[in-house]
């Protein structure tokens, strides 16, 4: 094909009228890109969730920390130790 000429100026015209993919191509190429676009919002979103989510378990783990600081102040004050209710909401005895 690259010793002839006019069969190369044949399929450069053709080329330039009917562009360089077929329609089945075209179309491939064009789900592709709108899958690539869909992927890219996607893992955008999971992103900041992933974000969001972190923070609040930091949030949720310096609560804890003051919460436990807190119930230990709250027992020297009162010179005990506070009582751990969950035990008794769930209907547990003093023998358990």
């Amino acid at each position: 094909m690259n010793r002839a000429p006019s069969i190369l100026a044949e399929w450069d015209a053709h080329v330039a009228v009917h562009g360089k993919a077929t329609r089945g191509e075209a179309q491939r190429d064009g789900e592709i890109a709108e899958l690539t676009k869909k992927l890219r919002t996607k893992t955008q979103e999971c992103t900041g969730l992933e974000k969001r989510l972190k923070a609040a378990a930091t949030a949720i783990a310096a609560l804890h920390h003051d919460n436990e600081a807190l119930r230990e102040e709250l027992g020297k004050q009162r010179g005990r130790t506070v009582v751990d209710l969950s035990a008794h909401r769930r209907g547990a005895t003093d023998d358990d």
